[in-house]
């Protein structure tokens, strides 16, 4: 997608719990081994001890809107994503964070699609925006919280931890008016026959919690690399990296080596997946500076590509004119990338 000097993000925030575990106090409590350590990659994780996922969204949304001074009723559309229980069985959590960040007038979607959400959401509300010249601005929202007994999210994954937390962003037109950062491009890629990465051998089930509980990411997982799968999630996963960062650097109209590339954001995942489909494509292409931003969060569900977006604007990393690029990637597999640009100086 081809932006040019259409969309801006308006308003970016983070909400995170105060409560934290940390990677010592769980290896000391036998809950993670202590050779794992260095191989999630966090030393400690935001935990939320009575917040569900679109209640953590929705205090994202609300901090958001308030920091940008942003009118709610100028928000047409929602869309809101995460990975795991919302807190409810049946209902819709779209509609929920709409209703308590005031979103009345706005459209609420739910888009279930893994670790991804976010940049899907992103994508989807560029799309919106351009076509309804009607519209004035869109919200992205993403909440999860990864507690016992349905999840366990130091020992539930391999190399992979996971912290509770909010995002939100709101996307709107390019005007000069609280630009934060300018949208360039953006690009996705999918390779769905690795959707059994997380499904495994296992059978459909009537219920959730059906094949374990808490759920066992590993499990699946290790029927995957059985069937001889590794090996294909690593060319595609590498492979489609590679083209989401090409694209979207061409539909920037960039240069691999344009000085003005400060950074390249990565899914906040651990060494190992970064070793095994983002690092070896990255420091191919490009010579900027990897960012990888989630070592007090660990993974934050599908809120990595926001909570990214966030610790750059608020680190002022970029120098006016600068770009970043942000790259997105969850199960199923999809990978996106998109190209951010600071606003230039003004004069005068």
């Amino acid at each position: 997608m081809r932006l040019g000097d259409a969309l801006s993000i308006k308003a970016a925030a983070t909400w995170l719990p105060e409560t934290t575990e940390t990677v010592a106090e769980v290896i000391a409590d036998g809950r993670l081994e202590a050779e794992h350590e260095h191989r999630v990659g966090v030393s400690e994780l935001p935990v939320s001890r009575d917040l569900a996922g679109p209640q953590l969204a929705a205090h994202a949304a609300r901090r958001a809107l308030e920091q940008a001074a942003w009118d709610p009723d100028r928000v047409g559309q929602l869309s809101h994503s995460w990975i795991y229980h919302q807190g409810h069985d049946f209902w819709a959590p779209a509609h929920y964070v709409a209703h308590q960040a005031g979103l009345t007038r706005a459209l609420p979607f739910g888009l279930q699609h893994m670790s991804n959400g976010a940049a899907l959401g992103m994508q989807l509300a560029a799309v919106r925006l351009i076509a309804d010249p009607e519209m004035d601005s869109a919200m992205v929202t993403t909440g999860d919280r990864f507690a016992l007994p349905g999840f366990d999210r130091w020992a539930g994954d391999y190399d992979v931890v996971y912290g509770d937390g909010g995002t939100a962003l709101v996307l709107g037109r390019r005007d000069g008016h609280g630009d934060l950062l300018h949208m360039l491009s953006f690009a996705t890629s999918a390779a769905p026959q690795t959707e059994n990465f997380f499904r495994g051998r296992d059978e459909f089930s009537a219920a959730p919690l059906t094949h374990s509980r808490p759920i066992d990411v590993r499990r699946p997982k290790k029927a995957f690399l059985e069937m001889g799968g590794m090996e294909t999630l690593k060319e595609l996963g590498l492979a489609n990296v590679r083209h989401v960062l090409r694209e979207s650097l061409r539909l920037a109209d960039l240069e691999p080596t344009d000085p003005r590339i400060r950074c390249v954001a990565l899914p906040r995942a651990g060494d190992a997946v970064y070793s095994l489909m983002y690092l070896p494509v990255i420091e191919d292409i490009v010579k900027a500076e990897p960012l990888f931003l989630g070592r007090r969060t660990g993974h934050l569900g599908s809120g990595d590509f926001i909570a990214n977006l966030t610790d750059i604007i608020a680190s002022g990393i970029l120098a006016p004119g600068e770009i970043a690029l942000v790259i997105g990637g969850g199960a199923g597999y999809t990978w996106s990338c998109a190209a951010f640009q600071a606003p230039e100086k003004r004069h005068g």
